[in-house]
């Protein structure tokens, strides 16, 4: 039994690392896409891009390359749920990541407890939801906020494509906010709300988690 439960506790591991390289790639395909704003133009072969002095690659763009040989065999298994792409925005990543967290989570469980019972099944699911679902929106969440509040400190006109671009993403959630703790105010600066926005929504990560955590330890517990 223990050396059961250590091979789902080694296979747990892969697949949490498997999903941090996911999310790595997501972020630096936002990088790269960042860069063709920028005037950088296409590179060898159709990796990455070359800058305007046809030097190669850059280390962003091989980093991008050597993960997506990693992950892209598995996101390319979510691709044909064409009504999760819209124009620019595609969410077939969230899919397979919420599939590999629910793998991983079901792996947790049985390498923590040896066992598998309703109260274990029903922690599944609610660690498979929270790590699957709402955590990752909160870190997508945190991570546009983060992006819009330095996009914010920038005057270039490329900046100002981005801003138009995430503010209706983050419009509902900047305007809870806006009425919780902004009401009085007239115009406030968009700086200090987006920044505020960042505080709140982290707190709330945070606990959120926690609360997570004591109720799927309850559930075990059953």
């Amino acid at each position: 039994m223990e050396f059961f439960k250590g091979v789902c506790s080694f296979l747990a591991g892969l697949a949490g690392l498997y999903s941090f390289l996911i999310v790595v790639r997501i972020i630096l395909s936002w990088i790269v896409g960042f860069s063709r704003m920028n005037g950088w133009r296409s590179g060898y072969g159709g990796y990455g891009y070359a800058n305007g002095n046809g030097a190669g690659p850059s280390g962003v763009e091989k980093a991008s390359d050597v993960i997506g040989r990693i992950v892209d065999p598995y996101l390319n298994l979510f691709k044909g749920i064409t009504s999760l792409r819209r124009s620019r925005v595609d969410f077939t990543p969230v899919v397979a990541l919420i599939v590999l967290n629910l793998i991983q989570s079901l792996l947790e469980m049985v390498a923590r407890t040896g066992r598998v019972s309703i109260g274990v099944l029903l922690a599944i699911a609610v660690q498979g939801l929270w790590s699957s679902l709402f955590a990752y929106l909160f870190v997508f969440l945190l991570i546009l906020l983060v992006v819009r509040y330095f996009l914010g400190r920038s005057p270039s006109y490329q900046a100002q494509n981005w801003i138009n671009a995430i503010d209706p993403i983050l419009d509902g959630p900047v305007k809870r906010v806006y009425k919780l703790f902004f009401r009085k105010m007239v115009n406030p600066d968009d700086q200090k709300l987006v920044l505020a926005s960042i505080v709140f929504y982290l707190i709330v990560f945070i606990a959120l988690k926690i609360g997570v955590g004591f109720l799927v330890d309850f559930l075990v517990s059953l």
